[in-house]
């Protein structure tokens, strides 16, 4: 095993991690062509034009669920692959499930008939969470489509009048910022963001962090990121040298839930390897070219 830690956290990603991670952690890091990481993500769609399979680990089900989508989206996003036929059939997908304003549930009945993890007790409302983010990354893909117009209206309006208390749906409007045509809107947005971003459910700013949660790195995971300046660079440091010391022994990052079995979490900690590498790395504080050294 190489005595740093990204080789040992390449070591653990060839090892553990699921094939969609495997291949995410070969474009960026070595190379690999973007292709690979879309026809993965294309073999999750179902025929009604959605993203089934597990692509979320937590939930086992087979059929398409708005929440597979942002993680199919969010896959090719990482590996800068468009896919125009897929991004649209994922848009004729979501306007099947979708409210009367174009927002829709994280999950549809038949996620919960499936094997789950303990935290997926309902399938939610329709709302932020995960509509401006799949929005964001459709808008990223470049794609024009009715639902899509109506959705991100609304999720713009939804942010600029009442911002959501909680995290992971403010996570959502940040990525849909990152990808917002208008700027004048986006900077609009990031203020809302930033004012409710504090007290914020699962929003962890202090350290160490020993709590599930997400931190300013979720935020701004990389230094040019649009809500980079919500936070101080003692904060960044801070949280950057609390997520390297969470590197496991066996090279890969821990989760702090439950999944519901041994492949969900084997998954789960590909996906949060990678995103842990790839924030330490863009911040400069890991060299993945030691690793090369090493291996050659």
């Amino acid at each position: 095993m190489l005595d740093n830690p990204f080789g040992r956290a390449r070591r653990f990603m060839y090892s553990e991690a699921r094939l969609l991670e495997r291949l995410l952690f070969a474009v960026t890091f070595e190379g690999a062509a973007p292709v690979c990481v879309g026809r993965v993500v294309a073999a999750y769609q179902n025929p009604d034009g959605g993203l089934g399979s597990a692509l979320e680990p937590d939930v086992r089900c087979p059929e398409s669920q708005p929440l597979f989508a942002e993680i199919g989206l969010s896959a090719m996003h990482d590996a800068r692959w468009r896919d125009r036929e897929l991004s649209l059939s994922i848009c004729s997908f979501l306007e099947e499930v979708n409210d009367t304003t174009g927002l829709v549930p994280i999950l549809l009945p038949s996620a919960l008939r499936s094997p789950h993890a303990a935290h997926w007790t309902s399938t939610g409302e329709p709302g932020i969470n995960p509509t401006a983010s799949i929005c964001g990354l459709l808008r990223y893909q470049g794609v024009e489509h009715p639902w899509l117009s109506l959705a991100t209206d609304t999720c713009c309006e939804f942010v600029l009048r009442n911002p959501p208390r909680e995290a992971h749906s403010l996570l959502c409007a940040a990525r849909l910022v990152e990808h917002l045509p208008d700027q004048k809107i986006a900077a609009n947005l990031t203020d809302r963001i930033g004012t409710a971003l504090p007290d914020a459910r699962f929003f962890v700013s202090s350290l160490p962090v020993i709590t599930y949660g997400l931190t300013p790195l979720h935020f701004a995971p990389f230094p040019g990121s649009p809500l980079r300046p919500l936070f101080t660079q003692e904060q960044i440091e801070g949280h950057l040298e609390d997520l390297l010391g969470r590197q496991q022994e066996d090279g890969g990052w821990p989760i702090d839930w439950d999944p519901p079995g041994s492949a969900s979490r084997s998954e789960w900690r590909g996906r949060v390897t990678f995103e842990a590498l790839s924030v330490l790395v863009a911040y400069g504080w890991i060299d993945p070219c030691e690793a090369g050294r090493h291996r050659n």
